[in-house]
């Protein structure tokens, strides 16, 4: 034992206290959370303003005020998700709403000192001159026709600017014009644009299941989906890099030979425990990263409560148990094989299995207690990363009794996958020359 927690505190210590992992595992974390706190001091785009004369070529009076109604500063909305009285999942789905529209409202550019001004065709040239000039902002010119109800193809307009005129500017334009002609249709037709947009507005759903036992609980679209992947792909992410880190790290001693000098201290068996047992602790200190990062974010969104302990708590013994079964492969893998480039042809297979979680999710997050789901949470490597989607995708708790039999299962899973590595890094990791086939690694796991 005291040989297993060396070998497993020099894989850990090896690995950790590297720069690389430093900055890949520590400081990309805290830059996100630090990124994600200050956007918006760091990355307000520079938007100039809109200031000066904006010329309406023939345009009716109607016209000319829809335009400037469109061109108008909008009153920003005071209202915040936490202050809605939403659900966790519904404060999430409102929060990342208004984020989004904060965002739109900051590219807008400030037309508080713009001016509309109607004036004839005959002049347009001479405003062409002045927009190059830099005395007009730009022109608007509707053609004849496209403020009747029934103009082809939806009437047509043409918008003039200077050549400098910045991309948020042509944006704002387009679209206060184009909405401003439907304003003015609907006016001609003794019509209120407000009430028509009012009556069209599409009201806010709120779903909510009703238990198999009476409890009712809240759902939203986004959250169904997005949390589920978002926890299957940290997993995924966090146990590929670790047992990445172990092939690696296997492949390098045995083409340097350190790997003799190891084994002249300790057996095969105890190298390969006290390797998954320190690369377990590189595992857990990038989860433990990544998951203050998601914690931080759930504070933004004032859902913390989005995810019960229970499911953090499953969650963490399915990662480690995929992780068992990813050091199981990726060391098995590494011993059989001198250098990287020898590792690919076995890796090929193995990284097909490992792609089908994410090929799954689409077919889970539609219903985690479908066939598929059930069966794929027996299958291993896929058990542990299924499990977790179909528990933080399902509206209701998954049977006991079924997380119990699919836990228990994939630890039996993981064991003997470990056992199986287990036979192949003893007899692998002192060989040279070709790489074996996969037929010839099943054939070192049958030998006594």
């Amino acid at each position: 034992m005291n040989r297993l927690l060396i070998v497993a505190l020099r894989e850990f210590r090896h690995t950790v206290l590297t720069k690389a992992f430093f900055i890949g595992s520590v400081v990309v974390p805290i830059l996100i959370v630090l990124i994600s706190i200050g956007a918006d001091i760091f990355l307000k785009p520079n938007i100039p303003a809109m200031k000066g004369p904006l010329a309406v070529i023939d345009g009716s009076p109607a016209l000319t005020e829809a335009i400037a109604e469109n061109l108008a500063l909008p009153t920003p909305s005071s209202a915040t998700p936490a202050a809605s009285g939403q659900r966790p999942k519904e404060m999430l789905g409102a929060a990342i709403e208004q984020a989004t529209e904060q965002a739109e409202a900051k590219t807008r550019p400030d037309t508080t000192h713009l001016t509309i001004e109607s004036r004839p065709s005959d002049e347009l040239e001479t405003i062409k001159k002045g927009i190059r000039e830099g005395t007009w902002v730009g022109a608007i010119e509707v053609h004849a026709g496209s403020l009747e109800s029934s103009a082809p193809n939806g009437g047509s307009a043409v918008v003039w600017l200077a050549p400098s005129a910045a991309a948020s500017h042509v944006d704002l334009l387009t679209k206060s014009t184009r909405q401003a002609v439907v304003d003015t249709r609907l006016r001609n037709m003794d019509m209120s644009p407000e009430v028509i947009r009012a009556a069209v507005d599409r009201p806010s759903i709120e779903t909510i299941r009703i238990g198999s036992e009476g409890g009712e609980q809240s759902e939203s679209k986004l959250t169904r989906f997005l949390v589920p992947v978002a926890f299957m792909g940290l997993m995924w992410i966090v146990v590929m890099t670790g047992g990445n880190y172990l092939l690696m790290s296997t492949i390098e001693e045995k083409s340097t030979r350190v790997i003799e000098v190891l084994l002249s201290a300790t057996s095969p068996t105890g190298l390969l425990a006290g390797k998954i047992l320190g690369f377990a602790g590189v595992s857990a200190v990038m989860l433990a990263m990544y998951l203050v990062v998601a914690v931080v974010m759930m504070v933004l969104f004032a859902a913390l409560d989005i995810v019960s302990p229970g499911d953090i708590a499953l969650g963490i013994a399915f990662f480690g148990i995929a992780y068992l079964m990813m050091a199981a492969i990726m060391a098995g893998i590494g011993s059989a094989v001198s250098d990287v480039t020898e590792a690919q042809s076995l890796m090929g297979p193995a990284m097909l299995i490992l792609m089908l979680p994410l090929l799954l999710i689409p077919v889970i997050t539609e219903d985690p207690n479908g066939t598929v789901g059930v069966v794929a949470s027996f299958i291993p490597p896929l058990s542990p990363y299924v499990m977790v989607l179909r528990i933080a995708a399902s509206p209701e708790p998954l049977p006991l009794l079924e997380v119990l039999l699919a836990l228990i299962w994939a630890i039996i899973c993981a064991g003997g996958m470990i056992w199986a590595a287990g036979r192949i890094f003893r007899v692998g990791v002192l060989m040279q020359g070709k790489p074996p086939s996969p037929l010839e690694l099943l054939r070192w796991i049958r030998y006594r």
